[in-house]
């Protein structure tokens, strides 16, 4: 079961782009504890991209990125923190709360401007450190980042590309962190070593049914799956006694 979950969140980040590290996350809460679960969703995520970075480097927009990195690189090690620090029990909720936000945020469609403007620029600092801290504390970091890029007018290949990166950067920055904290160990490579394998059949069957079917489909949908799968986590953690 736990194979299919990883390849259909690799599926649909293979096509949207986005949604695996959320997808995943939401699933294993449901047999694993928080501690067990973000350490391997971030690293099935760095390594599930690592095939995408060569042409990323070459299609990002530099000072975006950039700066979207600065404030990252500020987050990780405060969510790191609030990670280690929050009581588990506060965690399941939490990350099921921002998923939530996050699928909602998905479902928005935001006017994509023509020209990258002096102010979306600065505001990257803040966008980048938003979604460090939701990556880090929740693997949610997805949604935001895509909200405000899709308002900064980059080309499409750009955009993506830009993405790439920065969750790259901040899913190897947050693992860092995570590893020096000692909060990663031999279970979590192991889980994710099972998991590798039907992630990566999932994210290329998603990269070839992106050429070929209609993009806003898919992403619609996971977005409602996103809202579905994260309210119940929610009430499932409220729930209990």
């Amino acid at each position: 079961m736990l194979m299919l979950l990883a390849a259909f969140a690799g599926l649909v980040r293979g096509y949207s782009g986005f949604g695996f590290a959320m997808i995943l996350a939401l699933g294993l809460l449901s047999v694993r504890s928080p501690a067990d679960v973000i350490p391997v969703v971030l690293l099935l995520d760095l390594l599930c991209s690592a095939g995408l970075w060569p042409r990323a480097l070459r299609d990002a927009h530099g000072p975006l990125t950039m700066r979207l990195v600065a404030g990252m690189g500020l987050a990780v090690p405060l969510g790191v923190v609030m990670w280690a620090w929050l009581p588990g029990e506060w965690l399941a909720p939490l990350i099921a709360s921002l998923c939530l936000i996050g699928g909602v945020l998905v479902l928005r469609q935001p006017p994509t401007l023509t020209v990258l403007r002096n102010t979306a620029l600065r505001a990257a600092f803040w966008a980048g450190l938003g979604s460090g801290l939701a990556t880090t504390l929740a693997s949610a970091g997805g949604p935001p980042l895509m909200l405000y890029l899709l308002r900064c007018g980059l080309s499409a290949s750009a955009l993506r590309a830009t993405a790439i990166l920065f969750f790259a950067a901040s899913s190897g920055t947050a693992l860092a962190a995570m590893g020096l904290s000692g909060l990663v160990g031999p279970t979590h490579l192991h889980l994710a070593a099972t998991l590798l394998l039907p992630a990566l059949v999932g994210n290329l069957l998603g990269q070839w049914l992106h050429a070929r079917w209609e993009v806003c489909s898919l992403h619609r949908l996971g977005g409602a799956l996103l809202v579905g799968l994260s309210a119940m986590s929610l009430w499932s953690s409220l729930a209990k006694p």
